[in-house]
């Protein structure tokens, strides 16, 4: 959508590799975890996102966890190889039901990966005085793009989910609207944090 793209070609595997490992996580909340987290001043050891995809208590096979983990390695790799001042940000390949039900998904999924990037940042220790002021700006207007994502989740929330979206080209102007947001705002935090990633 909009300026975006994906070249991580395992979405789908690692989708089931987390599934197979019996994590609630979905892959939106695993991409916002690690963006966060690598844009931290001072990333968090892949080790300390263990009990936030898998739980305290696992239940998970060793065979399945080490699946999963070996996935989600390869995932991390891909993001931290990611170039924000140069290429374009990438969401997990996901398709949608062309329904209200595909729409709730993609906004839920959406508002997800704010909200665990938002968590991977605190994870990294990432305070108030970390942010330049375009990272701080950038910190606002994904706020906003939130709040507009929840209300429409509300809203898609009342409707019939078997229905047909009556008017699917407005619903896809308003995604990608949104998602150029919370692709440039992850973008700029991202650049906006390297000063302080540096200090430390």
């Amino acid at each position: 959508m909009g300026n975006t793209s994906t070249s991580y070609t395992d979405d789908e595997q690692t989708r089931e590799a987390l599934e197979n490992a019996g994590s609630e996580r979905t892959l939106h909340e695993m991409y916002g975890l690690f963006y966060g987290s690598l844009a931290a001043p001072d990333p968090a050891d892949p080790g300390e996102h263990v009990p936030v995809i898998f739980g305290e208590d696992s239940e998970a096979s060793e065979e399945d966890e080490e699946d999963a983990n070996d996935n989600l390695v390869s995932l991390w790799n891909f993001i931290a190889r990611w170039k924000p001042e140069e290429e374009p940000f990438y969401f997990p390949d996901q398709e949608y039901p062309a329904n209200y039900e595909g729409v709730l998904q993609h906004l839920t999924d959406d508002l997800a990966l704010v909200q665990y990037f938002v968590a991977g940042l605190n994870l990294g220790g990432t305070e108030k005085n970390d942010f330049s002021e375009d990272a701080a700006n950038a910190m606002r207007e994904l706020a906003e793009a939130s709040e507009r994502l929840q209300k429409n989740i509300t809203v898609c929330g009342k409707l019939d989910p078997r229905a047909a979206d009556d008017d699917p080209d407005a619903t896809e102007a308003m995604l990608d609207e949104i998602e150029d947001i919370i692709a440039e705002g992850i973008a700029r935090v991202t650049i906006g944090l390297k000063q302080a990633k540096r200090r430390r």
